[in-house]
């Protein structure tokens, strides 16, 4: 069934015919649909049948009177949200805080005046439909910012997948040269191997033998060195892999996880012929979260490879001190690049933010000061002349507790 199009939809309820009739006539008049209820328990039914707009409630009633109809309303999940008006010929205060402790939001008085009835209804219906509108706005902006969350965690996750595959390749790089030398001694060790059984079956003399012993020993040590040197280099992946993917708090030193940070992008900066120079001050270490501070390294070093010395420069130098004082770590990551514009300097922090687009998400820097401001407890600022921009990072040795989002991280 089709309703049609009126002003809304209102539900009397009133044991007395004559005002029943009047209050119909003058709001069916005004345009609104409305429907009629002599008794509190028809009320209730055509109420959950089809919830309307608005109920205007007589007090007295025989049965079930207007203040526990008003309550039963009030206890239903589709119909507690409805306003309800009481209609009273009583002026009793007493009437009228029991009406408004049952959830009603206003009284008319009996004998009715056809302005006041109309003025109220208008306003309540206007009032109950900004109700619903900002409802379903604050439900939508709710779904929204959830969605916007979710997203904000994926790029995060993109950036982070990002930062390790570019210490993955540098890892791998790093990884052929011994796992190179062990192929090489192994084949060699194989090959020598092979010529000694012939030549023990033929005979052998003790110089043969001595000769093939000093080879053999020449190649485990080969082997050993290089098997060492791979092994050393998984290690520091594996620590790094792991602090960057975790908000584990412990104690470490600091120039032992920039040396690791340092290590896994060793092949791009070799790549765009970068020097870095690491100077950190002895006996610097942290009780803190060093997943945190490896990322944040790594994303300045990234940004500096890939913003401050482009494919058409030749070379460059990135230079990283570190030192503590006072219980406080200061860190200046300092590039003698490109530089960074006045405009873009101002922004570099900011969410989505890039100056090469298709080329990352514009998070890096972001994530950067979160991590430093949320995790680290500390603070991050940017400068930047032609040759000379510097990251400082100022952070308590001994990190605060996480708090928020991050605590659970």
């Amino acid at each position: 069934m089709t309703v049609p199009a009126h002003n809304g939809e209102i539900l009397v309820v009133e044991d007395t015919p004559s005002s029943l009739k009047l209050l119909s006539e003058l709001l069916g008049k005004a345009g609104y649909a409305v429907r009629e209820a002599p008794d509190g328990e028809l009320a209730l039914w055509s109420a959950n049948a089809r919830p309307p707009e608005l109920i205007l409630l007589d007090v007295r009633m025989p049965g079930i009177d207007g203040f526990e109809v008003c309550r039963r309303l009030k206890l239903s999940e589709t119909l507690r949200d409805i306003p309800v008006v009481f209609l009273s010929a009583q002026s009793d205060l007493d009437d009228k805080v029991r009406g408004f402790a049952a959830g009603a939001i206003d009284f008319i008085g009996k004998p009715y005046q056809p302005e006041e009835v109309l003025a109220r209804t208008a306003a309540h219906i206007a009032l109950a439909r900004s109700q619903r509108a900002l409802a379903a706005a604050n439900a939508e902006l709710v779904s929204t910012i959830a969605q916007l969350e979710a997203a904000r965690a994926e790029l995060r996750r993109s950036e982070k997948l990002a930062a390790l595959g570019a210490m993955v390749a540098g890892v791998a790089h790093e990884l052929n040269t011994p796992i190179g030398n062990c192929l090489l001694a192994a084949t060699a060790l194989d090959e020598r191997s092979e010529a000694f059984s012939v030549t023990a079956a033929a005979g052998l003399r003790r110089s043969e033998l001595d000769s093939f012993v000093g080879v053999t020993r020449e190649a485990n040590a080969l082997l050993i060195r290089n098997l060492q040197s791979a092994a050393a280099l998984i290690e520091r992946f594996k620590q790094v892999a792991t602090d960057q993917d975790s908000l584990v708090r412990r104690r470490f030193d600091v120039a032992q996880l920039l040396d690791e940070v340092a290590g896994g992008l060793g092949p791009r900066l070799k790549a765009r012929n970068v020097r870095l120079h690491i100077e950190v001050a002895p006996f610097t270490a942290m009780d803190s979260f060093p997943g945190a501070l490896s990322q944040v390294v790594g994303n300045l070093l990234v940004n500096a490879l890939v913003h401050a010395f482009p494919a058409e420069m030749a070379q460059g130098e990135i230079r990283i001190a570190a030192a503590s004082d006072g219980g406080v770590l200061t860190l200046r990551l300092s590039d003698d690049g490109s530089g960074i514009g006045d405009a873009d300097l101002k922004r570099v922090f900011d969410p989505f933010f890039t100056t090469r687009m298709g080329q990352g998400t514009g998070l890096g820097l972001h994530i950067v000061y979160n991590l430093v401001t949320n995790v680290l407890g500390g603070t991050i600022e940017a400068s930047s002349r032609p040759g000379d921009t510097s990251f400082v990072l100022r952070c308590p040795c001994s990190a605060p507790a996480l708090a928020g989002k991050y605590a659970s991280a």
